[in-house]
């Protein structure tokens, strides 16, 4: 068989993927393309005895067979597909998350390692107490990481106030003090957890995953 434009693998990719193609556009000659089109359907290209190569019943003589363009939207297993890559998008929903401290470059760490993340979306961000409050009530986060030692309002007397806003949220107090009446003190308030600051990123990332998982005490 002669094909002057192009070669029998890339027709036949232009058949399989639903593109209706002729034998000008490809540089077939009329007997190739009907080869060509009758070996894409699975159909021996050797005629039939008595009758010509691309003639059926009812066909008409001279002309080219195509197959008929099919929309890509119309084709299951592209629309199988496209719902499977959907879902896999659609399961992972980030959480929300807060961050609070006063130290700028500790805020910004912070705020950088989270939206790295792809199961974590910082919304907020806050210098101190007072301001913490503001972002929770303006993003109603999944997750409120707390310092203690800030100005104006610090942790312990946010903390509360946090909790009664958004209480089926994580509120985790991220601190250099580890004293256990510290400890004590921030889980009677209603936070889920105290991290220490020495923490390394990858465990501390790996916490909070497991503390907002878990499910919470009413």
């Amino acid at each position: 068989m002669t094909m002057r434009g192009v070669g029998w693998g890339a027709y036949k990719r232009m058949v399989d993927t639903g593109r209706s193609v002729g034998a000008d556009a490809v540089g077939l000659d009329r007997d190739d393309a009907v080869t060509a089109a009758r070996r894409s359907a699975g159909v021996n290209s050797r005629p039939e005895p008595g009758r010509e190569a691309g003639r059926g019943a009812g066909a008409q003589t001279g002309r080219p067979a195509t197959r008929t363009a099919i929309p890509d939207g119309a084709r299951p297993e592209g629309a199988a597909a496209r719902n499977g890559a959907g879902a896999a998008e659609a399961a992972v929903v980030p959480r929300r998350v807060v961050v609070v401290d006063d130290a700028d470059g500790v805020r910004e760490l912070l705020c950088l390692l989270l939206g790295t993340e792809p199961d974590f979306v910082v919304v907020g961000a806050a210098a101190n107490g007072a301001e913490a409050i503001e972002e929770v009530i303006r993003t109603a986060p999944d997750l409120v990481l707390l310092d203690l030692a800030m100005p104006v309002l610090d942790g312990i007397g946010a903390l509360p106030r946090i909790r009664r806003v958004v209480p089926q949220a994580t509120v985790v107090i991220f601190t250099g003090f580890s004293e256990d009446a510290l400890l004590d003190r921030v889980l009677a308030l209603g936070a889920d957890a105290l991290l220490e600051k020495g923490l390394a990123t990858g465990p501390l990332v790996d916490q909070l995953r497991r503390l907002c998982a878990a499910p919470r005490s009413s």
